[in-house]
C-alpha cells in the first residue's frame, strides 16, 4: 500500500488528467487574444508624433486590390514611407499604421497639384469603419461633386461643417465651409458620397476652402499600382 503522501500525489495527477480530458471533450479553448480595438474612419485624427502637438485627419478607409487595409489622407502631412502613425488620444494601444511611398504633396499655398497620401493600416489593432466616431458623417460611396451641391467636410479640429460647392475645376473643389489646422485630409461628402479630401483655405479666393477632388486622386493612385490601387471603401 502506498504511503499517504504518494496516494495524495496520485489522486492529484489523476484529477488533472480527467480535467484535461474533459476540456478536450467539451471543446474548451484557451482564452482568446484581444482583437482589434481602435476605431479608424472618416474624421479620425492621426499623428506620426504622439508625444508632440499637431495632427491631421483621415478621409476614408478601405482595401486595395492586394486586400491591404488602407486609409486616404492629405499629402502635405506626409512624413516619409515607413513612418509609423498613431490615433490621437489612443497611442498607448499601439500604432494604427504606416505611411507609404504613395503620395503627392502640393506646394503650400498654391493649390496647383494633387495633394494626397495613402496610409497602410495595421489590421491587428484597427477596427475599420465608414463612420466617423465624433460626428454623423458617413462615407458609403465615392464619386464626383457638382456645382451647388451641399458639401460637408469633417475635420479632427472643427468637426462637421457644410457649405455650397461654388467651384469645380477638375482636380479641386471649393466651398464656404469652415476648416482649420488639423482638419487637412478629412473628407468632404455630398450626402454619404466622398467627393474629395480637405487640403486648406485661401482667404483671397471665393469660395475659401479647397479640396482635392477624389476621382483624380484615385486615378493617380491607380496609376502608381501600389498601396491603395483599386481602392474600395469598407462596407
Amino acid at each position: 500500500m502506498l504511503p499517504k503522501e504518494e496516494q495524495e500525489k496520485s489522486v492529484k495527477i489523476i484529477l488533472v488528467a480527467i480535467i484535461s480530458a474533459l476540456a478536450v471533450m467539451l471543446g474548451v479553448a484557451p482564452a482568446a487574444q484581444a482583437g482589434p480595438t481602435i476605431h479608424v474612419g472618416p474624421g479620425t485624427a492621426y499623428t506620426p508624433y504622439p508625444d508632440a502637438e499637431g495632427y491631421c485627419t483621415i478621409g476614408a478607409v478601405g482595401t486595395d486590390n492586394a486586400a491591404r487595409l488602407v486609409a486616404l489622407t492629405v499629402g502635405h502631412c506626409h512624413q516619409g514611407a515607413g513612418k509609423a502613425v498613431y490615433k490621437v488620444g489612443d497611442a498607448a494601444n499601439g500604432l494604427i499604421g504606416w505611411e507609404t511611398d504613395v503620395y503627392s504633396r502640393n506646394t503650400d499655398g498654391t493649390f496647383t497639384a494633387l495633394d494626397y497620401a495613402v496610409i497602410r493600416l495595421n489590421p491587428d489593432v484597427v477596427v475599420p469603419s465608414k463612420y466617423s466616431d465624433t460626428t454623423d458623417v458617413v462615407v458609403t460611396t465615392v464619386g464626383d461633386a457638382s456645382l451647388s451641391d451641399m458639401g460637408c467636410n469633417h475635420g479632427a479640429t472643427t468637426g462637421k461643417n457644410c457649405g455650397i460647392i461654388g467651384k469645380v475645376d477638375g482636380i479641386h473643389l471649393q466651398n464656404w465651409a469652415v476648416m482649420w489646422q488639423g482638419d487637412s485630409g478629412g473628407p468632404i461628402v455630398v450626402g454619404e458620397k466622398l467627393v474629395g479630401l480637405n487640403i486648406g483655405m485661401d482667404f483671397g479666393t471665393q469660395p475659401t476652402t479647397f479640396y482635392g477632388a477624389i476621382t483624380p486622386i484615385l486615378a493617380d493612385i491607380n496609376a502608381k499600382d501600389s498601396y491603395g490601387a483599386g481602392f474600395t471603401l469598407v462596407p
